[in-house]
């Protein structure tokens, strides 16, 4: 009798513990992508100027930063080879 149910119950146990694991580790996956990231001050003449820590989560605040008393906006390299600085970046409020 007990191993009957055995049988039919840990079979549908490992199911929904497969099920619950798939989705309570969604969220993980997507932790990898809300890294900081290198944003870059861009000052007239010299792009891709100064060095600053940004988010690339997406939110309403832009990633800014103070350089010599004024207040910039910080932005990344689409690709890293090039001094080319226009992604927008953002920072956690």
């Amino acid at each position: 009798m007990k191993a009957k149910i055995l049988k039919t119950v840990l079979p549908a146990f490992v199911l929904m513990l497969a099920v619950f694991s798939a989705f309570a580790f969604k969220r993980a996956e997507n932790k990898a992508l809300l890294a900081l990231e290198n944003g870059w001050i861009n000052l007239s003449g010299q792009p891709c100027h100064v060095q600053v820590q940004c988010d690339n989560t997406t939110s309403p605040f832009v990633c800014k930063a103070v350089y010599n008393g004024v207040e910039h906006q910080a932005y990344g390299k689409v690709n890293p080879k090039v001094m080319s600085c226009t992604k927008i970046l953002y920072r956690l409020p």
